[in-house]
């Protein structure tokens, strides 16, 4: 089966939730991070972890936030009273998104008390400033990083540095599933393990926002791994290979030296000191670009 690049934007609560939200001052907008990310702690419910290792359609960050902790979660499908009783008890700010014959709808819960705004193209951006309001009075204690640690700190740095330049939008912690879309031979497995980021085509240049390269960062290195995320590391990048799709993966080779491999040069890959910024900007907008215009042939 060819690769065919996986649109994140799919319905009318979709296009609603990019159209307004990425709008707000000084927020990033992040499409389909797992939940269990967004918890400071990740909760170990078995009857939940089906939901947890889904994403919430869309989570807000503060712009000059290196971890990118959760303002907002923004769901727009239906979730369950589990997952609810822990967006409530860890105090982090929901919205459940619903657009219905024109009309928008926020749902918003909070310890103690929620409430419901609907409204039509008139009153959508008073909406939107009151639920921002209304979330950004919460505590960031249990709170989770989107972005977390160092290498994935320089990394995020490197790829906004051109994001302007080639029209992309930079998500994180994104379910494997979600970033390849849905295919008949993706085990399952591999589908719900998360990777540390996925890169897409901005909603202006393509409303669909499509994927057009998934990132692996690995901060540890084999030696400290156990043989299970070995094995599931490498069917992932044999998975990669055989559908011909643009991916990028980073690896720890000693020090703070990194390799950078790109699934579509032939295995020609690069090392990279971690604090060489001018390289890894060079280096992944180099990929980055390949990966774009991949993308855009095949849609």
């Amino acid at each position: 089966m060819s690769y065919q690049p996986n649109r994140l934007i799919l319905e009318g609560s979709h296009r609603l939730v990019v159209e307004s939200f990425a709008r707000s001052p000084s927020k990033l907008l992040l499409l389909r991070p797992a939940r269990k990310r967004f918890f400071d702690v990740e909760p170990t419910a078995v009857s939940l972890s089906v939901e947890l290792n889904k994403p919430a359609f869309g989570v807000l960050v503060e712009e000059s936030d290196p971890q990118a902790k959760p303002v907002l979660i923004i769901e727009t499908d239906a979730i369950s009273a589990g997952i609810r009783d822990l967006y409530r008890n860890a105090d982090l700010p929901y919205i459940e998104v619903e657009q219905v014959a024109g009309r928008g709808s926020f749902r918003f819960e909070r310890p103690g008390f929620s409430g419901r705004l609907q409204f039509d193209d008139r009153g959508e951006s008073q909406a939107i400033e009151s639920v921002l309001k209304w979330a950004e009075t919460s505590a960031p204690a249990k709170k989770g990083c989107l972005v977390r640690g160092e290498v994935e700190r320089a990394i995020t740095c490197a790829m906004r540095s051109f994001s302007d330049e080639l029209g992309i939008c930079v998500h994180h912690q994104v379910p494997f599933g979600y970033a390849v879309g849905y295919r008949p031979d993706l085990p399952r497995m591999l589908a719900r393990h998360t990777i540390e980021m996925s890169i897409t085509l901005r909603h202006e240049l393509d409303p669909g926002m499509p994927v057009v390269l998934p990132v692996r960062i690995d901060s540890n290195g084999v030696a400290q791994q156990n043989p299970e995320t070995v094995e599931r590391d490498q069917s992932i990048a044999e998975y990669v290979v055989s559908v011909g799709m643009p991916m990028a993966a980073i690896q720890p080779v000693s020090g703070s030296t990194f390799r950078l491999t790109y699934s579509l040069n032939d295995g020609d890959d690069f090392e990279i000191d971690l604090n060489d910024a001018s390289t890894w900007q060079q280096s992944l907008r180099e990929i980055t670009a390949h990966a774009v215009e991949r993308t855009r042939s095949t849609l």
